[in-house]
């Protein structure tokens, strides 16, 4: 069995979803659906993220696939660039890794760009002063080569930020990366649980076969209903719910938020409005001792601004903690699971039919099939 080489750079929230699935004996084949929202282009980083991922799994042994564009292919924004296709105990530890080689590779290319650690650095001090007392956590290891981690990680620290996400980036502090659910152990878990129960189960499993001494951090945004799964969860962990972590993504209004063209209080996203509805709604169930956590755009101190001003107009707390990746200038590539099922045919869409019952994901990020990618395992 080849081991994974890159586990020290992988955001440790993989890690741990690993040891979950490997303790629940959950490993279904899952479709990751790659793809980036910044364009038009030339992708480059193919053949480096598909080795990577070769020699760091055992896809071609166990008959996994990767289809995608060849190195330098053009491509259009949101279009999928890859779909991999494996068991998820295979690839869960490599997408911090791959994600980054084809960000740095694909930026470089089109945009002539290279890391500004200066201007970097400036964003996470503003950020970490705007926030005040709050912990600013840095998630930024997917948005660039790995390579470049501990650099980046260490800038993060002598910016005041709080803690990274993965064990080599916090290694020259004498830390651990820090981290808790992502989207794709709900993902896992809501095809098992149905999709409704996504988010408490994951958190009832991480509550069960994590270390007592990590947080427990509910990923409340998986279904859209933010509001709603917060509550659940709340009910069920009772005392030992740290927080929740909200990360609505840019395609989806939160449960609670409100329409509109106000920016960062209205819309799409994690918004005021949305946060707002969902602190108001957790104290009055009783629970204002659970924390908010916030991420998805909180690299920009005008979005910070925009909450402390909302702090202070509505005379309560809105969040406790923030995640950021604080680099936002590279053509950020991004992973979800769009398909779980028992075998590789019942979850590849180019080469057999996907039931509805194996149609998997988050809300907000379906299945985009792209016929001019190119089978390359």
């Amino acid at each position: 069995m080849i081991k994974n080489k890159m586990q020290k750079y992988t955001d440790k929230y993989f890690l741990r979803s690993n040891e979950i699935l490997k303790k629940e004996n959950m490993n279904p084949w899952v479709n990751m659906q790659v793809f980036v929202r910044k364009g038009p282009g030339k992708v480059a980083g193919i053949n480096e993220a598909t080795n990577l991922i070769l020699e760091n799994s055992n896809l071609e042994k166990i008959g996994g696939r990767i289809y995608s564009k060849n190195e330098f292919d053009f491509y259009q924004p949101k279009e999928t660039i890859m779909n991999i296709i494996a068991p998820i105990q295979e690839i869960m530890e490599l997408e911090t890794v791959y994600l980054g080689v084809l960000t740095a590779g694909t930026t470089r290319l089109n945009d002539k760009y290279d890391l500004d650690f200066n201007k970097i650095g400036k964003q996470m001090n503003d950020v970490v002063n705007l926030v005040g007392n709050r912990d600013v956590l840095y998630f930024g290891a997917r948005h660039w080569h790995y390579s470049y981690d501990s650099a980046l990680a260490n800038l993060a620290f002598e910016n005041g930020v709080t803690s990274v996400a993965t064990d080599n980036g916090a290694e020259f502090s004498g830390m651990k990366g820090v981290g808790t659910i992502p989207h794709a152990l709900e993902n896992i878990f809501g095809y098992y649980n149905g999709l409704e129960n996504a988010v408490l189960e994951s958190t009832k499993a991480f509550d069960k076969n994590i270390n007592i001494n990590v947080p427990r951090i509910a990923l409340v945004d998986y279904s859209n209903f933010e509001i709603t799964d917060s509550l659940r969860v709340a009910r069920e962990l009772g005392d030992k719910l740290f927080g929740v972590r909200m990360d609505t993504c840019g395609e989806n209004i939160s449960e609670g938020g409100k329409l509109g063209n106000k920016k960062y209080w209205e819309g799409k996203g994690v918004t005021v409005e949305g946060v707002y509805a969902l602190r108001k709604k957790l104290n009055e169930a009783g629970y204002e001792n659970v924390k908010i956590i916030l991420s998805s755009g909180f690299s920009n101190p005008e979005k910070i601004r925009a909450f402390n001003e909302a702090e202070k107009y509505y005379g309560i707390r809105l969040y406790d903690s923030i995640g950021a990746g604080f680099l936002d200038e590279p053509r950020t590539f991004t992973a979800d699971i769009i398909a779980v099922g028992e075998t590789v045919e019942e979850v590849d869409f180019y080469s057999n039919k996907v039931y509805t019952k194996n149609i998997i994901h988050k809300v907000g990020r379906p299945p985009r099939l792209n016929k001019s990618l190119r089978r390359k395992l």
